[in-house]
């Protein structure tokens, strides 16, 4: 039975989640979530459909957060991205710590898909455009120098899109792989690293301010990235390539044949 030519072109959408960190500060773990997604078009350069050009629009967020436990049931974070801010000399006994920074991202990424398994394998770079940006930094206690008294509180460090603590452009490099679960519909797993810092070169301090020297570090996004890519217009045919034994030699689906 004949089947019709496959697209060159090819429309989809994506939505997932990230898991990210901050290199570069004194928070750990990829403890921060945020939402990734939007729309790809996608470029079939070889009449096979091995390699491809896509490009994508997404709306997705970075950071990092962290809350630590301790034997008394309150938690405590030894160490933020302030860790003993100067501005503040407070003690060291921070119990949590959120970064989220929001961008406007458009990845470029080139794609290589195995014949036989179906699975793609792709490298790239993205431009990400900072859009929203909030940091919170708890403190557990705090020395009243007036009463020498703790104190709990909170506040909100002096972040805006347009402080210039952190960068509008941020520039990263991608490896990602996508996996077939049927016809059009794929998994998605991808890491992300920033090729330069997003923000200002920051001090930290692990003792007494007085008699320390800061160590400065600059902060790099650091993203593991799982979502579900689903192509509107790629066409699959039922693939009945068999062996000897009557197995199906590669996937139930494969794209239909392309004229070039």
């Amino acid at each position: 039975m004949p089947t019709t030519s496959a697209q060159r072109f090819i429309g989809g959408v994506a939505a997932g989640i990230n898991f990210t960190q901050v290199d570069g500060d004194e928070v750990f773990g990829y403890h921060k979530v945020g939402c990734n997604g939007g729309p790809y078009v996608k470029l079939m350069l070889d009449e096979k459909q091995r390699f491809s050009v896509t490009m994508e629009l997404l709306y997705t967020q970075k950071g990092a957060a962290k809350r630590y436990p301790v034997p008394n049931g309150i938690s405590v974070a030894r160490g933020d991205t302030a860790l003993i801010d100067p501005n503040y000399p407070e003690e060291d006994m921070k119990f949590f710590y959120k970064l989220r920074t929001d961008y406007l991202e458009i990845p470029l990424l080139v794609h290589y898909d195995d014949p036989r398994s179906k699975v793609s394998i792709g490298i790239g770079v993205a431009w990400s455009r900072l859009v929203y940006i909030k940091e919170i930094q708890h403190d557990y206690r705090r020395i009243a120098l007036d009463t020498a008294l703790s104190i709990r509180g909170a506040r909100r460090l002096t972040t805006s899109v347009s402080s210039g603590r952190y960068y509008k452009n941020d520039w990263s490099i991608i490896a990602d792989v996508k996996v077939p679960i049927y016809k059009g519909l794929k998994l998605n797993f991808r890491f992300q690293y920033s090729l330069a810092p997003f923000g200002k070169v920051r001090e930290f301090y692990s003792t007494n301010i007085v008699t320390t020297t800061p160590e400065r570090r600059w902060p790099f996004h650091n993203s593991l990235t799982l979502r579900v890519v689903y192509s509107f217009n790629e066409k699959y045919t039922e693939n009945t390539n068999y062996d000897r034994d009557g197995n199906r030699i590669g996937p139930r689906w494969i794209r239909d044949s392309m004229k070039w």
